[in-house]
């Protein structure tokens, strides 16, 4: 033993109880003895509790011993020391392995053998154990065993066969969110190995074959990769964060037509995207089932030629047929979207109009997003109709009713027809045609059918007595609702287009001509262009000039007439010069002497003219050159003066003292009259000036009233006895009075003046 101490030991005959024993303590060497008759006895050693914690035990347990005729000295008891051994079964080689056996119920060492070698079975054993409970533990945390960790119990005998089955190899992952993953690896069977629901966070599972494996993630969720590949023979972590998320989108119609999906996306980076034309579910499990059918007969035909002489299957074929297609119709979509990113979803379609009419959606990214999208599509109204006769490119608006902008404009094809649509069946609508050149109403009856009836044109050429085509000419051209005043251009061509069927009265008119016609009535036909003549015969003329300034300047807005001399003293004509002076006055009568000059109305800008007038007599010809010079009125002041000083003070006169003056009477008024000082630097100078006089309250003297009464009614009474020489004395006193008020405002003025000058004095002129 390692350790020696005192033991007690007992002797006991067979089939006596232990009161019948004898005990003895061994010495420190362990030896102990007995004196003992013959017969057959039992030795049996007492351990203490604390040592038999501690792992001691003794074998064996106790020695039956028969004692005849002569001493035992043989007996021997020693400690128990047991092995514990066992084998690790690996998939492949084994490599570098450790087995750790460690006390379960004591404190003890704990002990490790490493198993070296490349073998896929290697053996391992404890030796010098002592009794009790161990863990027996393999040590390599990338393996993946049926029993990692295995307990023994040491009581009396060697433990043996224990086992450490490797079932696979782990595979750790770091998942941004709760997914599928399927692995596959090459050569395998089955091919597909296996399929693992993780969470999100790090997950441990096995793999269980070694070798090379593509990793599939399966969920609504994107990653950066389609798919991974992990190798077990350099185990490593493997990190998996999602970079889209898959919304989907539903579309429930009444009808099956064309659906088309854009959605456009928050990031600037992410184009467009259009969808379709989508196809309803309906219609996929339609054609699904028809598939299955065909299949079904293909089948049947492959085993009807198969039979040779069998008896024939006169039976009627079995008649399989697909479910109808029966509304309402869904029609999926969906899209791969980034976290935080906002999508705006737009359904369009020929034929269906859609509530609401697009769908903005954010997708999160911390969890699936699911069905983010539900439109619902329904049969639009198409408005139809056509024009006749067949009429192409006429305009269609369609109205909505109560409203004044067009919601919608189409033209006619070739057949004269259109079509419009889809609109909202619950609103109602306006319909109106028009096409330059036609006439197009409603046909009673119909909802949206025109009649178009073509328009007229006239062309008016007027021209003069020469053959020279007469611009400025007025033509009125009338007629049923039609009514329009055109001028003619240097050309002297008006046409009018788009007339209605029917009677029209024309006139022309300008000034000095007389035209022939001088008017008339026309009929216009349906679509008839018509082309008519007009000579103008000049029967007053013009003169012709220009007003300027004295040093040639043009003067605009001058008004001018010519006002008729002798027996033409009844006709006058008058205008205003232009831009450039010019002026021209119509309409002189031939034989007449005119006067032209400026009009005394109307000029007020003019003093006065050179020459006053300019008298001329009209033949037969326009008169030109007569020119006449305008004065202005004058209207600005200048003011000079000279300042009077020292040449050495020259350079300290630059600043200026702008003051206010008031006529408000100081007895009545308090007032501060403000003053400005400034230099005349710079282009510009602007200055205010601020005045708030407020009014003296007189003081309220009753008594003064009372005094002055009595000696003004005596001294009226005395004027009145002596008025003769009392008038000349009052007449000299008033005169003196206003002498002196006369004074007085000029010293006030002068006041003022020296009030001004003194302040500035006071303040320090800033030389700039």
């Amino acid at each position: 033993m390692k350790q020696q101490g005192r033991y007690k030991v007992s002797l006991t005959p067979p089939g006596q109880d232990s009161a019948a024993s004898r005990t003895i303590d061994s010495d420190p060497q362990g030896a102990f003895c007995f004196q003992a008759k013959p017969g057959d006895y039992s030795v049996h050693v007492s351990l203490p509790e604390a040592e038999v914690k501690a792992g001691l035990a003794l074998q064996p347990q106790a020695l039956e011993v028969s004692l005849v005729d002569q001493p035992l000295t043989d007996l021997l008891f020693t400690q128990f020391m047991a092995s514990v051994s066992g084998k690790v079964y690996c998939l492949a080689s084994c490599d570098d392995l450790s087995v750790t056996l460690q006390p379960v119920s004591r404190q003890g060492e704990r002990r490790t053998v490493s198993l070296p070698g490349n073998s896929d079975i290697l053996s391992f054993s404890f030796d010098d154990v002592l009794p009790g409970k161990y863990k027996v533990s393999i040590t390599h945390e990338e393996w993946c065993w049926k029993h990692k960790s295995i307990e023994v119990e040491v009581l009396d005998s060697d433990v043996v066969g224990v086992e450490f089955r490797q079932i696979g190899y782990i595979l750790r992952c770091s998942l941004s969110h709760a997914i599928t993953l399927e692995f596959f690896q090459d050569g395998s069977k089955p091919e597909n190995v296996g399929v693992y629901n993780l969470s999100k966070g790090v997950n441990r599972f096995c793999l269980s074959k070694p070798g090379v494996y593509k990793v599939t993630p399966r969920s609504c969720h994107q990653f950066e990769q389609d798919f991974y590949t992990y190798d077990t023979s350099a185990p490593a972590i493997l990190t998996l964060t999602a970079v889209r998320h898959h919304m989907t989108g539903l579309i429930t119609t009444d009808k099956i037509l064309d659906v088309t999906v854009t959605i456009k996306s928050s990031i600037e980076s992410e184009p467009a995207l259009v969808l379709g034309p989508l196809r309803s579910l309906e219609e996929q499990r339609q054609e699904q089932q028809l598939q299955e059918i065909q299949l079904r007969r293909q089948e049947r035909e492959r085993r009807a030629a198969e039979e040779d002489g069998g008896a024939r299957d006169d039976s009627p074929p079995i008649q399989e047929k697909a479910d109808d297609l029966t509304g309402p119709f869904h029609y999926e979509f969906s899209y791969w979207a980034r976290a935080g990113e906002k999508i705006t979803v737009t359904p369009s379609s020929k034929e269906l109009l859609f509530y609401p009419p697009e769908v903005e959606a954010t997708i999160t990214g911390e969890s699936c997003p699911g069905r983010l999208v539900d439109i619902a599509g329904r049969a639009g109204l198409f408005l139809e109709g056509k024009v006749s006769p067949e009429l192409q490119g006429v305009e269609i608006s369609i109205t909505e009713r109560g409203t004044a902008a067009p919601l919608i404009t189409v033209a006619t094809n070739e057949m004269g027809a259109y079509s419009v649509g889809p609109l909202h069946s619950d609103r109602q609508y306006d319909i109106s045609a028009s096409k330059e050149g036609f006439v197009l109403s409603p046909v009673e009856g119909t909802l949206g059918d025109f009649k178009a009836f073509a328009l007229a044109g006239v062309t008016f050429k007027i021209k003069s007595e020469d053959g020279i085509p007469l611009s400025g000419v007025l033509l009125s051209l009338s007629g049923g609702q039609f009514r329009s005043n055109l001028v003619t251009q240097d050309t002297g061509l008006l046409t009018f287009n788009n007339l209605s069927p029917g009677q029209y009265y024309f006139k022309p008119m300008m000034k000095e001509f007389r035209f022939e016609p001088a008017s008339q009535m026309i009929t216009v036909e349906e679509g008839q262009s018509l082309n008519i003549d007009i000579t103008g015969i000049k029967t007053a003329y013009s003169c012709y000039g220009a007003v300027q300034s004295l040093s040639g300047d043009a003067e605009r807005d001058v008004a001018v007439e010519a006002v008729g001399q002798g027996e033409c003293s009844l006709y006058s004509e008058d205008t205003v010069t232009d831009e450039e002076g010019r002026f021209r006055l119509r309409g002189l009568l031939p034989g007449c002497k005119y006067l032209i000059q400026l009009r005394a109305e109307g000029n007020d800008h003019i003093e006065r003219a050179l020459p006053q007038h300019r008298a001329i007599e009209v033949g037969s010809n326009d008169i030109e050159g007569v020119n006449i010079i305008a004065f202005r009125q004058i209207n600005q002041f200048d003011l000079s003066g000279n300042v009077h000083t020292s040449p050495e003070h020259l350079a300290t006169l630059s600043s200026y003292v702008l003051m206010l003056y008031s006529t408000l009477s100081r007895s009545q008024y308090d007032f501060t009259l403000p003053q400005v000082t400034f230099t005349s630097n710079g282009y510009h100078k602007h200055v205010t000036l601020t005045f708030n006089p407020t009014r003296k309250v007189p003081d309220q003297d009753v008594a003064q009233g009372s005094y002055i009464a009595l000696p003004l009614t005596l001294l009226l009474l005395l004027a009145a006895y002596n008025h003769e020489k009392v008038i000349p004395l009052l007449l000299q006193m008033v005169n003196r009075i206003q002498g002196v008020r006369s004074m007085a405002q000029v010293s006030g003025d002068n006041a003022a003046l020296d009030e001004a000058k003194r302040q500035a004095k006071r303040q320090k002129a800033r030389r700039t």
